[in-house]
Order: structure tokens, then C-alpha cells, then sequence
């Protein structure tokens, strides 16, 4: 270990050099235990200890940026360490040339098939790492760089209803967002967009969890916190947006509490929305809060 250690150095204070130095380590165990047994490739088992010590040693140079090729050679390197180890610790000379070219081949089988396990591993770790940041691209707005009604309603609200006794839920809508859209000042509908996004998040608490809701809301949900929380955060939003100056547009604010207002993700979405549409007939920057 100390030869592959030298071979493949990196930095030793890194957690994942030391979690797959102690998991080589480890592997090098199997490799003695292998080669003093009478079983071959096919034969040999630990009950599957080996394939979930190999996993984990992929975790680890996926962690350090290994690529394919550098997994490749970090098996190689200890297959070179190992026979170098056996070279100076045994008198091959003295053994059969058989002997020899047994044991050498037996290694070079177990090399192979631990190499070709970690590629496994390591690929299912790239690709599984792949559909996971094209999901989150899929879920995510473009504009606001925030999860979507489907992340929404989907995960982050049934997450809040199992994780918190109480909660609010905030929805701002901007006014005559279509109609800006319509008329062709698109870059200026997501300049507003994301400037009500900005000073949401920025009026909001640190756990607060947001979405873009629709094409012109954007949703805020307030762990722990009520109603009036959630009216407090929405009236320094409509302040924070006048202060501006010149941005010349209005926002309407739907808000509901958790179980106040609904008993489930569904009911208290229904509840939201049934505000936010009061709110918009009220309009000139209104906020209503479910009854």
C-alpha cells in the first residue's frame, strides 16, 4: 500500500484519498485471501462483500475526479505493487516455472475482473450522477433558475406537509404578465419575473423553499411559520418592488397556512390559488389570506 500510495499520491488531508486508500487496503486483503485459496475467479465469493467494497472504492475516485482511465490505473497500479511486493518477498527461484506462471496468471485474472467490476461501478455512478442533473434541468425554470409547478406540487409541498406541523405557502402573481408577453416585451417579462424572484427569496427567511409557479408567479413556502408570516414577508416584497422605481409593475399576492387552511398539499393549494384569484380581482398590489 505504501508503493500505490507513492503511485497515486494526492492529497491526504482529501476524506475520499483516505476513504479509498483504507477501501485498497481492504481490497489487497481479498486479493491475499484470493490467492492463497484453491478457488478460481468464478468460484471465489465473500457473499457479495467484494462488488460492495469495489462500489465503494468507485464512490471515492468518482469524488476525486477520476475518470475511466484513471480507474483503470489505479487497479493496474496495485496489480504492479502487488507483484513487486511478492518479487522481493518470495524466492521465485526456487519454485517450478508452473508454479510461477500460475500464480501470475491467477493475479492477473483477479486484477481483471476487479477492474472490470470497478468500471461497472464507476459508470453506473456517472450515469446515475447524469439523469439526476437532467432531472433537475428538466424540473427547473429557466428564468428564475427555480424549481417548477411540478417540483412544486409534486415533491416540495408534500414534503412540507410531512415534515412541518405548520407552515404558509405564498403565491405572487405579476400583473398583466400575458399581456406583456402579447405585445412582444418578452425579455422584459423575465426581467420582472426574475426580479420577483430576487426580492422574494431576498425578503424571505433562509428555509424558506420557492418555485416558479406559473408563467407569472412565484410561489414561497414558509417552514414553521403562519399565515401572518407569510402576509409580513409579502408586504416587504410589494415594498422592496416600489422602492424600485420605474419597474412600473404590480404584484398580487395569494397566501394559506398549514392545516389552517387545508389539511393536505391539494386542499391548500385550492385555498392559495381561491386568495391569489381574490387578490388579482382586487388588484393594485393586493394581498389576501385564505379563510
Amino acid at each position: 500500500m505504501a508503493s500505490w500510495r507513492e503511485a497515486r499520491r494526492e492529497d491526504a488531508e482529501d476524506g475520499a484519498y483516505f476513504r479509498l486508500t483504507a477501501a485498497m487496503e481492504q481490497l489487497v486483503s481479498v486479493f491475499i485471501e484470493f490467492l492463497r485459496s484453491p478457488e478460481s475467479v468464478e468460484t471465489f465469493s465473500r457473499g457479495g462483500a467484494v462488488r460492495g467494497l469495489v462500489a465503494e472504492i468507485a464512490e471515492a475516485q468518482h469524488e476525486l475526479g477520476r475518470d475511466a482511465v484513471g480507474v483503470i490505473e489505479d487497479f493496474a497500479v496495485l496489480r504492479r505493487c502487488i507483484w513487486r511486493s511478492v518479487e522481493k518477498g518470495v524466492d521465485l527461484a526456487a519454485l517450478g516455472g508452473g508454479e510461477v506462471a500460475a500464480f501470475f496468471l491467477k493475479l492477473m485474472q483477479a486484477s481483471d475482473w476487479v477492474t472490470e467490476a470497478g468500471l461497472e461501478a464507476f459508470d453506473a455512478i456517472v450515469r446515475r450522477e447524469m439523469e439526476q442533473a437532467l432531472g433537475r434541468a428538466a424540473a427547473t425554470d429557466l428564468v428564475t433558475g427555480l424549481p417548477d409547478r411540478d417540483q412544486f406540487n409534486r415533491l416540495l409541498l408534500p414534503r412540507a406537509v410531512a415534515a412541518h406541523d405548520r407552515f404558509s405557502v405564498a403565491i405572487f402573481d405579476v400583473a398583466h404578465f400575458t399581456e406583456t408577453v402579447a405585445a412582444g416585451e418578452v425579455e422584459r417579462a423575465r426581467q420582472v419575473l426574475r426580479r420577483l424572484a430576487d426580492v422574494v427569496r431576498e425578503a424571505a427567511p433562509e428555509d424558506a423553499v420557492y418555485a416558479r409557479f406559473g408563467d407569472d408567479e412565484i410561489s414561497v413556502i414558509l417552514p414553521a411559520q403562519g399565515s401572518e408570516a407569510a402576509y409580513r414577508v409579502a408586504e416587504s416584497v410589494l415594498e422592496r418592488l416600489a422602492e424600485d422605481g420605474g419597474e412600473g409593475f404590480e404584484v398580487d399576492v395569494g397566501v394559506a397556512e398549514y392545516p389552517a387552511h387545508g389539511t393536505d398539499a391539494e386542499e391548500l393549494m385550492g385555498e392559495s390559488l381561491k386568495a391569489l384569484k381574490m387578490a388579482k380581482r382586487v388588484g393594485g398590489s393586493g394581498i389576501v389570506v385564505a379563510r
